[in-house]
């Protein structure tokens, strides 16, 4: 190999590549690891309430590591997901040191039995809110579904001018509900959207007929409804 000079200048070749390419990239890490590509401002994008940018900054900064080229962004965004009310982040570089971060947080739309709030797609978190909510109580991992069926059921409330304050669901899988305008329901176990539909546009009339104000009806009949002036006419068990 020493005497032919096909192969020496073959080997030449490479070596000297091979030196260009570590310059090259020492220069590379020297670079992106000074002090010009180091990220010197966060842009919080999106509706924040409910965490502070002070506690968004100091998550963001613990987590990451490197410069501007090198930033583990996934690694951040995992961490600023485990805070309670947001529900995605997306990150990402704005050159020539910045970071924007878009921000979705949650939205409360219910508490759940004895503690935790369900946001508008039925996800269960912990948090703490301090206005009104509807109170949902039912069998553990059945929050989705109840959410869901508290959604349907304010959809049919809402030209009556009434809303669902407290809706419960038993272990033995039948429905009950407390309305905004103090009127408890059992509604039973199927077709409660359109059981409690039917009543609420006969209530007007069954108030009269009633010649009292109604306070708990039961719509557990095939074909009626029974109704009561007392909140102990049903047991709701």
């Amino acid at each position: 190999m020493w005497h032919s000079y096909r192969t020496l200048n073959r080997l030449s070749f490479v070596l000297i590549v091979m030196s260009f390419l570590y310059i090259f990239y020492a220069c590379f890490k020297v670079a992106i690891n000074s002090e010009v590509f180091k990220v010197k401002t966060i842009n919080f994008i999106g509706d924040i309430n409910h965490v502070t940018r002070e506690q968004f900054s100091a998550v963001v900064l613990s987590n990451f590591k490197g410069g501007f080229f090198d930033l583990n962004l996934d690694h951040a965004k995992n961490a600023l997901e485990e805070l309670s009310w947001i529900k995605s982040v997306h990150i990402k570089r704005s050159w020539p040191n910045a970071v924007d971060i878009t921000v979705l947080e949650r939205h409360e739309l219910a508490r759940w039995n004895d503690g935790g709030l369900i946001d508008s797609s039925g996800e269960l978190f912990n948090g703490a809110a301090d206005k009104k909510l509807p109170v949902l109580e039912g069998p553990v991992n059945q929050h989705a579904e109840m959410i869901a069926v508290y959604l349907r059921l304010m959809e049919i409330l809402e030209p009556f001018k009434v809303s669902v304050d407290r809706l419960r669901l038993s272990k033995q899988q039948s429905w009950y509900g407390h309305l905004s305008s103090g009127l408890e329901v059992a509604m039973g176990e199927q077709n409660i959207e359109s059981r409690l539909e039917r009543f609420m546009r006969f209530l007007p009339d069954a108030e009269s007929r009633f010649k009292s104000s109604i306070k708990y009806v039961d719509l557990r009949y095939t074909n009626g409804f029974s109704v009561s002036s007392s909140v102990n006419g049903g047991d709701g068990s």
